[in-house]
């Protein structure tokens, strides 16, 4: 038995699917839960995994965009039926499966011409046509068929309209299947005037499209500004370091610390609209991150109530999971403020571009190369809903914070009897000397910011187990 698998709707608003690569060769055996094949949303990237065990032919070639509900490969029973499948229904005589059945036409003398690609002068051939559903519907209330559209590939109900006008409008890449690569206005050569002179051109992917319109929505209209503070960040990563925390990556402490201080700060998760600002409700802190299969911001939600640790735990998990491709699509959506970090790449200054519907955006610089490690804490701001002086203030509070995990004073009894009020933890209120000397180099006595504004202390046990 040969069971058709088709394109699975994987975000609720993609209509269409790129295939990136396939796990597994023409007429190989699978196992149930085997990987079959990474496809690209305009989202993520995802993992299709064979629901039953069988024999597989894919149907359509690596880098082919496809419908959802188009067919995605065949999965046989046993090996043989491929071969008598391939027979009866070539690769090229798949039809779009929502397509309605053919309405028949009216005397050709009645109906509107509509000028076919296939038969254009200079028109270019799709492959096999396939109807979406609103086009379908338009076709049938014209009385035509999808016949009247020879080899125009996938045609929405817009690509429709203008050729039932006589226009020009290109078509759509269509879906093609293995053996007939699709035709883009990207991939002929000199098909359009802007790539005439260009030495090769290639297809934006999906989610490079969806990162395009989110951030065209984020500049479009905007009045950005943006300030940038500077400090030494090699105390700090020594202590990290010596204290085993977070590998001595400081990236944790800063999203800890802004996500706790946006809470003071309600225009940096807001935005412009139409004459108003609206306010997020909550801290959802959106994490970049490129490791190569392009960018994907990640949603920390309430990540004002997250500690170091868990800032720390998350980042690892996120970034194993975008190396699989088991990111969920809807992890990507809902941030009210947005971070990314070059300091990895010793890049120590930079703009950043602010998302859709969000009013700031944070940048992490650093330069390993220099002496001191100098870092960067680069704010994108929009001037509609905030303005430089709050946005120094929360950069000189938020900078201050960062200082203060610097290494302990070298004599930590001594200066703590020193002060006017006892260091100690607000949770177990062991005091700082006896805190250091029960636990020696794995005292970590964290300061933090109290409701009210004011600053106090939490060791490590009562953070968590951050050591």
């Amino acid at each position: 038995m040969i069971t058709t698998v088709l394109t699975p709707r994987i975000n609720t608003n993609d209509e269409q699917v790129e295939v990136l690569e396939w796990h597994v060769l023409r007429g190989a055996p699978v196992a149930v839960g085997q990987e079959i094949v990474d496809v690209e949303t305009s989202k993520s990237t995802v993992t299709l995994a064979a629901e039953t065990a069988g024999y597989i032919r894919p149907m359509v070639e690596k880098g082919t965009v496809v419908q959802v509900g188009s067919p995605l490969y065949l999965c046989a029973t046993e090996a043989g039926e491929l071969d008598a499948a391939a027979v009866a229904s070539p690769p090229e005589a798949f039809v779009n499966p929502t397509s309605p059945a053919p309405v028949a036409p009216p005397a050709p003398s009645s109906r509107p011409q509509p000028k076919s690609p296939a038969t254009s002068a200079s028109g270019p051939v799709h492959g096999p046509t396939r109807l979406t559903q609103a086009a379908a519907r338009l076709v049938a209330e014209r009385g035509l068929s999808a016949a009247d559209f020879p080899q125009a590939g996938l045609l929405t109900s817009r690509a429709l309209l203008a050729l039932l006008k006589g226009g020009d409008e290109p078509q759509p890449q269509a879906a093609a299947p293995l053996g007939r690569p699709a035709l883009s206005s990207s991939s002929a050569v000199g098909s359009s005037a802007a790539g005439a002179g260009a030495a090769r051109s290639e297809r934006v992917s999906l989610s490079k499209r969806a990162e395009i319109e989110m951030l065209a929505v984020g500049e479009s209209g905007n009045l950005n500004s943006m300030l940038t503070v500077y400090f030494d960040s090699a105390p700090i990563r020594r202590r990290l370091v010596n204290e085993r925390c977070f590998d001595g990556n400081i990236q944790p402490l800063v999203l800890f610390e802004t996500a706790r201080l946006l809470r003071q700060y309600p225009r940096l998760t807001a935005f412009y609209q139409d004459g108003e600002i609206h306010f997020y409700d909550a801290i959802d802190l959106g994490v970049a991150f490129d490791l190569g299969k392009g960018l994907k911001v990640v949603t920390f939600p309430q990540a004002d109530a997250l500690t170091p640790q868990q800032c720390f735990e998350k980042t690892i998990d996120v970034g194993l999971r975008y190396l699989d491709n088991t990111i969920e699509p809807a992890e990507l959506t809902g941030s009210t403020f947005t971070i990314t970090d070059l300091s990895g790449f010793d890049i120590l200054h930079f703009h950043p571009l602010i998302n859709g519907r969000q009013a700031a955006i944070m940048g992490i610089g650093g330069d390993g190369s220099q002496p001191g490690h100098p870092m960067s804490i680069n704010l994108v701001f929009d001037h509609r809903v905030t303005n430089g002086r709050e946005v120094a203030i929360f950069l000189g509070e938020l900078k201050a914070r960062l200082l203060s995990y610097g290494p302990p004073p070298a004599d930590p009894e001594a200066i703590g009897h020193s002060l006017p009020v006892a260091v100690c933890c607000d949770r177990c209120a062991i005091d700082l000397a006896k805190y250091c000397h029960d636990f020696g180099g794995d005292a970590l006595m964290m300061p933090y910011y109290r409701e009210d504004g004011s600053q106090g202390s939490i060791c490590h046990r009562c953070a968590g187990g951050w050591v």
